[in-house]
């Protein structure tokens, strides 16, 4: 298994590049954390990691919330 790399990358930034900054966590498996003055707020994973790290927790998934924008 490769070493994936972590990024740091301010919300606003993210928000703007949405569509690079999810290619990037799906297609090279990168971590994105976002921050909000230099303080970390979320990571953003692939969904292949998320996978990992809820097996290694001994969960599961359960459906999400649909969320109305």
């Amino acid at each position: 298994m490769s070493q994936s790399l972590e990024v740091q990358m301010g919300i606003s930034d993210a928000r703007a590049n949405l569509t690079e900054v999810i290619a990037r966590v799906r297609l090279r498996e990168e971590r994105i954390v976002l921050t909000r003055r230099e303080k970390q707020q979320a990571v953003l994973v692939s969904p292949a990691f998320y996978q990992r790290a809820l097996q290694a927790l001994g969960e599961t998934a359960g459906p999400a919330e649909k969320k109305n924008d």
